[in-house]
């Protein structure tokens, strides 16, 4: 699966996740989780793609790891991590048990292809629909300085894709347009990265705006003035 459903269900899973323990996971980190397993990219050709990050003996324990560390969040956090297995499941194969065996498992529906076009792009019309009912949608359309933290997802969906089609050899531009299915994908892709962006000017004018117009300081120790007393 490309980027665009990786980020969107890992966004979907992990903030219905979060609802049912009772934690609010940060949109950016909702929106990172599902990509992080494609991080092996940035460690070419020391780690092969789709080997170490995709088997289930190397991520469920980190994943376990995390929940305990962070508890309720680090569970919101961790099913985001483990949607990149199964979203890559239902469009092709993980090698689940990777190192240990080089089998792979996954439905296979094909990528390109209706059943991942429709996943990707429906993951993000259903984002939008669940940002828009826990008011992340607000990052958006307001200065809040925790909406710069969005720069992070924004950076490894651009990185990434131009790491990936560089070391393949492939013209991304050619390539993003070639089929009606991935014409789809890749407009989904704009649209995501061009409402992060949004997000990261909006923590920007937060920041720009602290800066300019910075509170007053109170006080360290306030002291109250003293009563007059009055005679009898």
């Amino acid at each position: 699966m490309f980027l665009l459903g990786h980020s969107c269900w890992s966004y979907l899973i992990s903030k219905l996740t979060g609802r049912q323990f009772q934690v609010n996971l940060p949109a950016w980190l909702a929106f990172l989780s599902g990509i992080l397993p494609d991080f092996d990219i940035y460690f070419r050709p020391i780690l092969a793609h789709h080997t170490w990050t995709h088997s289930i003996l190397i991520l469920l324990p980190i994943s376990l790891l995390l929940s305990i560390r962070f508890g309720r969040l680090g569970i919101a956090f961790s099913t985001g991590i483990l949607s990149h297995l199964l979203t890559d499941s239902l469009v092709g194969t993980i090698p689940i048990l990777y190192p240990f065996s080089n089998i792979a498992i996954g439905l296979n529906l094909g990528i390109p292809s209706i059943a991942d076009t429709t996943l990707e792009t429906g993951a993000l019309l259903a984002v939008l629909l669940l940002a828009y009912n826990n008011k992340d949608y607000l990052q958006l359309t307001r200065p809040n300085k925790k909406s710069l933290w969005l720069i992070v997802p924004l950076y490894a969906l651009i990185t990434i894709s131009v790491l990936f089609a560089g070391d393949n050899g492939i013209s991304l531009a050619s390539f993003a347009f070639s089929r009606k299915a991935l014409t789809l994908i890749t407009i989904g892709h704009a649209i995501l990265a061009g409402l992060l962006t949004l997000g990261v000017l909006q923590g920007t004018r937060a920041v720009i705006s602290t800066m300019r117009h910075p509170k007053p300081a109170e006080p360290n120790n306030p002291t109250r003035a003293p009563t007059p007393k009055t005679k009898p």
